[in-house]
Formats: C-alpha cells, sequence, structure tokens
C-alpha cells in the first residue's frame, strides 16, 4: 500500500482507472493517471472527477476496516501463517516489523491530504460554478472527517493536518485527540449545512437513486457517531449525538429499515452512504473477504467467525439464519459473515459497501439517550432494531448501566464484521476486560493495555523528527 509522502504542494498523484473502474460516480472523467492541480479546477466536470476518483480509491478500504477490527476484538477467526497477520489477530504487534504492513495511517492521511488539495484549489477557483463548488467543498470536508475519525480510533492523537504545506506537514506533532475531534465536528457541520439533500450524479446537481455520494443526511450521521464517540472526554456531545441521529431517523421519506436480506443491497432503503465497487467485478471489497467457498485455509482471506461472536445471538435472532453463513468440507463446518451475499463467484452486481446505515442510527441514539438518563427513549431505539431481529422487546434490569450494557450486547450482533467492534471497546473502557480474556484464547499470550492503539508506521516516525510513536511500541 502506498505509503504518504507528501513532496508537492497542491499536486496530488491519483493511480485510477476511473472511466473504467467506477462507472456509478461519473460518466466522464479525466485520464487514468491524474495529477490534480490548479489547472483541474478549471470546470464543473474536471472538479467533481476529481473528487469522486477519491471515492472510486476508496472502494476496498471499508473491507479494511472490517478486517482489522473483527482480527483485533473477539470476532473472528484466521487461518492465516504469516507473521503479520498472526500479530494482528494474537494482538501483538511490532512497529519495526508491522506498522507499516498496517494501512490506515498511510492511507487516511492520503486521502486527508487529496482533500485539503481539493479544498484548497476550490477556493481559489474561478472556473467552478458556485453552486458546484459548494456540494464539493462539503464532500471534501465530509470525507476529510470520515478519515480523521478513523485515524484518532485506531490510533488516538494523530497530527491534524488541514493544508498542503509539505514543509509544515513534514513536521508536525500528534494533537490531542479532543482538538481533533473538535476539527472533525467543524468539518461536518460545515457539510451538514452545504451538502445537497438528495442524492446527485456525476453534475452534481441532478437527483439520481444511486447512494454513493454523500448528502446533508450522511453529514448528520456521521457527526451522531462522532459524537458518540467523543461523548466519553464530553458528556455534552450525547444530546448533540441523539439530535443528528434523530434528524436522519425522521427522514422516513429517504430511510427505512429493511428486510435482513436487503439491508446491504445496492440503494437499500437502509443506506445512508454506499460505496460502489469496481466495475469490473460483481462484488463487493466485503463479499470477497467473508463469503467462503473452500476452506478457509485455503481462501484468501481465512477468515471466520469466532465462537465468541456466534455465542452472542440470542435463541430466535434471525440475524444468525440471515447474516451468518456455513461452510461444510470433509465433516467441518465454518461459519462465516454473510451480510454481503455476493462472492467472487457473483453473476451480478447486487451489492453497495455499507459505510453509514440507518440500523447504526437508531443504536447511537438509543445509547446517547441512556447516557442522558433516557431509559424510556433508549429502550423505544434498542426495541425497533430487536423487533427486526425477530426478538422481544427488552426485559431485563432498567437501570442505566444495565440498559448502555444492553445497547452494547445489541451493536455486537447487530453491527458486527462492520469496523465497530473493536472500537467500541476502546471507546467504552471494556477492552481490557474483554480483551485480556479473549487474546490468550487467541493465541496471543497477555494482553496489555497499550495494545489498544495501533503502532504508527516506523517510516513516518523516522521521518518527522516531531512524531512520536505511541507509548511502548
Amino acid at each position: 500500500m502506498q505509503k504518504l509522502k507528501i513532496k508537492y504542494p497542491c499536486i496530488i498523484l491519483f493511480v485510477l482507472a476511473i472511466a473504467t473502474s467506477c462507472k456509478k460516480y461519473l460518466s466522464v472523467g479525466p485520464p487514468t493517471t491524474q495529477l490534480v492541480t490548479t489547472n483541474v479546477f478549471t470546470s464543473d466536470a474536471s472538479a467533481t472527477a476529481a473528487q469522486l476518483a477519491i471515492y472510486a480509491q476508496m472502494q476496498n478500504d471499508p473491507a479494511l476496516f472490517d478486517e482489522y477490527c473483527g482480527l483485533s476484538s473477539d470476532e473472528f477467526n484466521i487461518a492465516r501463517t504469516d507473521v503479520f497477520s498472526l500479530d494482528l489477530y494474537g494482538n501483538k504487534l511490532v512497529a519495526s516489523t508491522d506498522a507499516n504492513q498496517i494501512h490506515v495511517w498511510g492511507l487516511a492521511y492520503q486521502f486527508i491530504y487529496q482533500e485539503n488539495a481539493i479544498l484548497a484549489n476550490l477556493a481559489s477557483s474561478a472556473g467552478v460554478s458556485n453552486v458546484v463548488k459548494q456540494q464539493l467543498t462539503a464532500e471534501a470536508e465530509f470525507t476529510r472527517a470520515y478519515w480523521y475519525f478513523y485515524l484518532l480510533n485506531f490510533y488516538g492523537d494523530v497530527p491534524l493536518i488541514t493544508s498542503t504545506d509539505y514543509k509544515a506537514n513534514s513536521t508536525m506533532v500528534k494533537t490531542p485527540s479532543s482538538k481533533v475531534y473538535q476539527q472533525i465536528i467543524s468539518d461536518l457541520s460545515a457539510a451538514e449545512s452545504k451538502l445537497n439533500a438528495n442524492y446527485v450524479d456525476a453534475t452534481d446537481t441532478a437527483v439520481t437513486n444511486d447512494r454513493v455520494r454523500p448528502t446533508t443526511w450522511a453529514a448528520a450521521a456521521l457527526l451522531a457517531r462522532t459524537y458518540l464517540f467523543a461523548g466519553v472526554t464530553n458528556n455534552a456531545y450525547y444530546d448533540s449525538a441523539e439530535m443528528q441521529a434523530t434528524i436522519v431517523i425522521n427522514n422516513s421519506m429517504q430511510f427505512s429499515l429493511t428486510g435482513l436480506d436487503n439491508v446491504f443491497l445496492i440503494n437499500s432503503n437502509e443506506a445512508i452512504w454506499q460505496i460502489s465497487p469496481n466495475s469490473n467485478y460483481n462484488y463487493t471489497a466485503e463479499g470477497l473477504t467473508f463469503v467462503l467457498t473452500k476452506p478457509p485455509a485455503s481462501s484468501s482471506s481465512g477468515i471466520t467467525m469466532s465462537k465468541n461472536l456466534l455465542n452472542a445471538f440470542e435463541p430466535g435472532d434471525n440475524r444468525s439464519s440471515h447474516w451468518i453463513g456455513a461452510y461444510t468440507n470433509g465433516g467441518n463446518t465454518w461459519y462465516f459473515p454473510h451480510k454481503y451475499k455476493a462472492g467472487s463467484n457473483a453473476k451480478s452486481l447486487t451489492e453497495y459497501s455499507m459505510i453509514l446505515r440507518l440500523g447504526e442510527q437508531y443504536l447511537t441514539r438509543a445509547e446517547a439517550r441512556a447516557q442522558q438518563g433516557n431509559i424510556n427513549g433508549a429502550l423505544l431505539d434498542l426495541d425497533v432494531i430487536r423487533k427486526r431481529a425477530g426478538l422481544p422487546n427488552y426485559s431485563g434490569p432498567i437501570d442505566q448501566a444495565s440498559v448502555i450494557l444492553a445497547i452494547q450486547h445489541e451493536r455486537q450482533v447487530e453491527l458486527f464484521s462492520e469496523g465497530f467492534r473493536w472500537l467500541d471497546l476502546r471507546r467504552t473502557g471494556m477492552i481490557n476486560s474483554v480483551m485480556s480474556v479473549v487474546t490468550p484464547q487467541k493465541g496471543g499470550g497477555t494482553w496489555n493495555a497499550y495494545q489498544q492503539l495501533y503502532p504508527i508506521p516506523v517510516t513516518d516516525v523516522q521521518l518527522d523528527p516531531n512524531l512520536a510513536q505511541n507509548p511502548n511500541y
């Protein structure tokens, strides 16, 4: 995976076959290799192509988050034998040998830099119409916030880079997480006020059914997630999380919970934002990663569901039968995440990668309400998700701590294999108690609290004299 190497201000190298790899994003676009300079921002079409190229580059990244979070936590087993995978799975990452193979850092800063360049060029461009400039500016702010969210949750404090000044960026120090959260909230709030309320195509104005570009609702949904995660540092954020989730939930004209088998389909009513896979393939990166068509030791990912995850489902939970697949060979049966049905043998494209969906918003609002002491409101949202799964209403203890724990359990079985479990364990403070049991089960030895953050790539630490490695790595 390409490392972040900031060498040239206001210049970005897109290595992408845009016209052939992502038809859902644009019908016409720049050449397959494009230098995005001020010359690109001379028309609406070329400026739009620069932004849409970023989504096309991101088509494999959601599955990467799902894989990392599932392997690091208690969701998955692996049948791989390479050192990096075993270290990731066993919670024993070594900075000198493993950190450069974890692609979150490099991907995030690569895309953040591209968005910084787009924002700078849009601000100075006279060739882009005001309507398109507003839409693209908002999308760039949204996407920058999206990547900073994952940087924070994988690495903790990180450098906050909002310009293309390569000299300044090369000597950046870590910024406290609280300030990075403030930047994320600022970006998303600005994006929410400027993004289109409808899904638009490559013209930036024509309404489309394809849910592959961010809207004001996507910004509200990501804001709700951000406020929930930041709530551990500022209780006032829970009120904002509830408010933003409510904005999305109340938009019943566009969003509604669907049947379990329809959630991850193209333009599902539950989808708030999706990413289209490469048009040369009939499956998503998630489908390729998780759908098992051969024994795990012979598959490309080697990933199966752990007993911890399988045992988390209550009897009668329809998610067990609809979202879990089974592969049997030679008398052995392995279970795998089957939210995405289309694997490498798919005959046609039926699914997009899900980035933001309504089910998460109900659980976000449930937890935000519970954190504020609104237990009845929290249970109403919790039971919406349980009802969709075929389960009765929650009937356990209704003290605040118990209800919050019940919501966390519901997140575990509703959002499994979607890149949440590891992050949820960290933000709720449950990671040490859970992983001290799970890590030895995975053959990783003794769990150490510092392992909840990933190590920063060694090459970046060596290049930046002010960048400190995460503690104990």
